[in-house]
């Protein structure tokens, strides 16, 4: 009796787990625009076809001259209408979801052209998608709160000599606790994912939540941790532990002409750091950053080894020179670091413009207010050319000292990892280049 007991316990605590996984999932979905099936692909993940999404557009499958999963060879193209739609994309009402798109032309129409249109998200948040090459993979991504248990994604002609089209759509399930600082009815547009010091893009499975941070590998001072682990817990985004174990460092670094699509935007960033090196009683790194004049984060920056800390700004229109400085405090016998970054235009803004700034250590920082209505403007050009570093002629920060572009392979070998088919997918690689 008391072994039919337990292990009717032990069978109702599996269902139990299997249930909470099954929910902490329910949101994610990876459709492969164009198919009709499903298919598993090289990590994992299953692609289910488009057709119990969308009732308008035609299909094609193309055969690139390079590479590319078996998802970016089909796409839905849209000839007719001004607005088409994928709905019923479900979601769960109220939590947070990161929704990417992706767009392979791979000159399927044999006319040479580079279309380029309108993405929107759930009605709300709008992105320009401009395509500028047959085999390059375009990319729109926006982190919001769903308002109802489906999303939709819609595409819109913006010129009459250019049709829409799209190969794949993303939905990813964020937890509750990350991205504290967007609002109820604000979007976050991606415009820049960067780890820095790292080889290759890094996505899922060595980042949960499947964000894709693109790497950017420079000639400057390049450090790698040396901490057994790192414990994420400490930054509201949950930023995976593989980014933070390297990253850049140099004196008096700034970072010149931060990309926004144009001026005027407001958006918001968030900066990682993770001390990489178990210092002496003599030894200090500490310093701040800012954005302009505006303070990124609440406190002075002080990494901590094997954790880390997360500051941000946001509510800031972008100028015409945009510039972000790391400055060391006079006590500081360390340079400054950076080991990842993210930029986002806020959709749907209810910020003044002034700034507002947090720093997370230890997980609860301080929501924002939500935005206001209206029309979303188009953001686009998230996948262009990141800030430039180093000194520069009248600028208002100090020089960043001579360096050069090229590759630095001093990591730890297995802190970069991405399939064979990201690798030659044609995604562009976000390089910064010291001047």
């Amino acid at each position: 009796m008391e072994e039919s007991s337990m292990a009717q316990a032990s069978l109702i605590c599996l269902l139990l787990s299997f249930s909470i996984i099954m929910l902490s999932n329910a949101a994610d979905i990876s459709i492969d625009c164009g198919s009709s099936s499903s298919h598993i692909d090289a990590d994992n993940r299953t692609w289910v076809g488009d057709t119990d999404f969308v009732a308008t557009g035609l299909t094609s499958k193309f055969v690139p001259f390079s590479k590319f999963p078996a998802e970016l060879t089909t796409l839905r193209y849209f000839p007719t209408g001004e607005t088409n739609c994928y709905t019923n994309i479900p979601v769960e009402k109220g939590g947070k979801v990161l929704v990417r798109t992706r767009f392979l032309y791979g000159d399927y129409d044999e006319e040479s052209t580079y279309p380029t249109f309108d993405v929107v998200y759930d009605g709300k948040h709008r992105y320009s998608v401009v395509t500028t090459t047959f085999e390059t993979v375009t990319e729109s991504e926006a982190i919001f709160i769903p308002e109802n248990g489906n999303i939709s994604v819609c595409f819109f002609r913006t010129l009459s000599s250019k049709t829409p089209f799209v190969s794949t759509i993303e939905v990813r399930r964020l937890d509750d606790s990350m991205y504290t600082d967007l609002g109820p009815k604000e979007g976050f547009i991606l415009q820049q994912r960067i780890a820095y010091g790292a080889q290759e893009l890094v996505r899922f499975p060595y980042d949960p939540y499947d964000r894709i941070w693109m790497p950017a590998s420079v000639f400057a001072s390049h450090l790698t941790s040396s901490a057994t682990s790192i414990d994420t817990t400490g930054a509201d985004n949950r930023p995976p532990e593989i980014i933070l174990r390297t990253s850049w460092s140099q004196k008096d670094m700034a970072f010149y002409d931060i990309k926004l699509p144009f001026s005027g935007v407001t958006f918001y960033i968030v900066i990682y750091f993770s001390e990489p090196l178990s210092l002496g009683s003599d030894q200090k790194r500490s310093f701040n950053v800012y954005y302009e004049d505006k303070q990124v984060g609440s406190d002075l920056i002080v990494p901590p080894f094997g954790a880390v800390t997360q500051a941000s700004l946001r509510d800031v229109v972008k100028t015409e020179l945009a510039y972000l400085t790391f400055e060391a405090t006079p006590d500081s016998t360390l340079d400054p670091l950076i080991n990842a970054l993210e930029l986002y235009v806020i959709s749907n803004s209810g910020g003044s413009g002034n700034g507002t700034n947090s720093t997370s250590t230890s997980g609860g920082g301080s929501p924002s207010p939500g935005g206001g209505s209206g029309s979303p403007p188009s953001t686009g050009g998230g996948s262009g050319s990141p800030p430039s570093t180093g000194g520069g002629g009248g600028s208002p920060s100090k020089g960043g000292g001579g360096g050069k572009s090229g590759g630095s392979n001093n990591g730890d070998g297995g802190t970069n990892k991405a399939s064979e088919d990201e690798k030659s997918a044609g995604i562009s690689v976000l390089n910064i280049f010291f001047n």
